[in-house]
């Protein structure tokens, strides 16, 4: 019986995002048959593609890697507005079965080092029933992702752009393996032009965030890295880390040089094209001026809560356990928080995050020009509240605070555990200290990389953090137990409630505006 769970945990996925995502398509093309907001571009974009015109239009800002897609499948489904938008169905299947491999991709550890020394490494139970119905119900999820979802429905480059971005992050945990440097550099450059093709900012996911984790995968084959389970970390640990680093990386400059070369040659890439194009966006640059935006990392955290929030339910429930009854408490612990207890937060910590909070919210606030301007945007609605009144932007620090502790700690909940080594007698790889699958490392690389991604735009979009939170997604680890299991099913129910009401404002509360009557707008993210 759990052979056959096993079996079917990751088909049954695949048919349920496969089936989801064409029904939302279907209602779509029925209720919304021409071209909406941005694809009143992509889609004559694209037909002018299909037609062998590749005449630019200057208001379109992203490569035509849509647009090449588009003309790839147009000998077996053509360019009309239905045929496009299906090209996103696909892929949002395909997201669903990238995130189901990477997360089996990184049940698999590294230790080079014992294999070197002629010890067989002892591996984690890939085949485990339980872990594989986690992976697949994670990877449902993640296809799920609201401002993901929302666009497999519609002509939009959101799509394919993270699909691409997923495939890279893939083939780079696929060829931390490979002894072939030559061919995994070519794969790595070759992926990374790709997805450079969709998006400009997926440099920093297909060139500095795999290159950051190349230098920790580099360092720790040597033995040589400072780091540190979530669960357990504090200031110290992360200042130990981000202290020693610069040390580390030093004292191994060729091993490190060699990991991240293929990302240093992406990156050579990019800059070539920004000097050619003048810039980074295409067309027309002036609505998009990059600038710094430092409080783009505080909008962070929220959307990381709000789109997961049954996850954070041990650390919302534990605090006030001690003083319910013992029979609730009992039922609350086995159904939704599990055994463990979060780690009392950091003041320091505390301190630090308001104090810099505090500071990027009142010197460094941007408000986009489209921001308040468009009322078919949530964004909107969310800033007209912060803005009511002066003090609210600064009221809402603490809120930004306890989302970002939310957050780390989803990392830092103890993993399935791993298979035991049939010799009892072998050395442990160094991970095995710890339950838990999501270290320091990756907070760090991960926090820099978003930074890098969405500071820099004046415009604050949901779907710039949808990358961003991907990958944290596919980093969150298994937990054993009841309680996981209930807290991933609660999480489904809520991301397709989201969708739901999501779809259901966007067909079917379409409003006017006064300036263009007779002409339906409607609700999106």
């Amino acid at each position: 019986m759990s052979s056959s769970r096993q079996v079917w945990a990751f088909p049954t996925a695949l048919i349920a995002i496969a089936n989801i995502s064409a029904t939302w398509y279907k209602l779509v093309s029925e209720r919304v048959p021409e071209p909406y907001l941005d694809e009143f571009f992509h889609v004559p974009q694209a037909q002018r593609y299909c037609q062998k015109d590749y005449t630019w239009d200057p208001k379109i800002t992203t490569p035509p890697g849509l647009y090449l897609a588009s003309l790839l499948i147009k000998p077996i489904a053509g360019c009309d507005i239905s045929a496009l938008r299906a090209l996103n169905v696909g892929a949002i299947c395909l997201i669903c079965l990238l995130s189901y491999q990477i997360r089996r991709l990184l049940r698999q550890p590294l230790s080079p080092r014992r294999t070197k020394k002629g010890l067989s490494t002892p591996k984690s139970q890939d085949d485990d029933t339980q872990t594989s119905l986690f992976d697949a119900h994670t990877a449902l999820n993640i296809s799920l992702f609201p401002p993901l979802f929302f666009f497999s429905g519609l002509y939009y480059t959101d799509v394919l752009s993270t699909l691409v971005v997923l495939a890279a992050y893939s083939t780079y945990l696929s060829q931390r393996r490979t002894q072939n440097y030559l061919l995994s550099t070519l794969i790595t450059v070759n992926i990374g032009v790709l997805a450079l093709l969709f998006r400009q900012t997926n440099i920093f996911w297909v060139a500095v965030f795999p290159a950051g984790l190349a230098v920790v995968d580099t360092l720790k084959y040597y033995d040589e890295l400072l780091d540190a389970p979530v669960e357990v970390a504090g200031p110290r640990h992360y200042s130990a880390f981000l202290l020693y680093l610069p040390r580390d990386v030093l004292g191994r400059p060729t091993a490190v040089i060699k990991a991240v070369f293929p990302y240093l040659i992406l990156l050579g890439l990019f800059g070539g094209f920004v000097l050619w194009n003048g810039g980074v966006v295409l067309g027309d640059k002036s609505a998009h001026v990059a600038t710094i935006h430092l409080p783009q990392m505080l909008y962070l955290w929220p959307y990381m809560v709000f789109f997961s929030l049954p996850l954070t339910l041990p650390s919302l429930l534990q605090p006030i356990l001690p003083v319910l009854p013992k029979q609730l408490r009992s039922l609350i612990t086995t159904n939704l928080t599990g055994p463990s207890s979060p780690t009392t937060p950091s003041a320091l910590a505390a301190i630090l995050f308001n104090a810099f909070a505090i500071a990027a919210v009142h010197f460094n606030t941007i408000i986009h020009p489209y921001t308040l301007a468009d009322n078919r945007h949530y964004v909107f609605y969310v800033f007209r509240i912060l803005f009511r009144h002066p003090a609210v932007k600064y009221l809402a620090v603490p809120a930004y605070y306890i989302c970002a502790l939310l957050t780390i700690r989803i990392l830092g909940a103890r993993s399935a555990p791993k298979a035991r080594p049939k010799n009892q007698n072998q050395q442990k790889p160094p991970s095995a200290k710890h339950d838990s699958s999501v270290q320091i490392s990756f907070v760090v690389v991960w926090t820099a990389t978003t930074a890098l991604s969405v500071i820099t735009a004046p415009l604050v979009e949901p779907r710039y953090f949808i990358i961003p939170w991907v990958m944290w997604r596919l980093h969150v680890p298994a937990e054993p137990g009841r309680a996981a299991t209930v807290r991933l099913a609660l999480e489904t129910l809520w991301l397709l409630a989201v969708d739901a009401g999501v779809g259901y404002m966007f067909l079917t509360r379409g409003f006017e505006w006064a300036s263009e009557p007779g002409k339906v707008q409607r609700f999106m993210w």
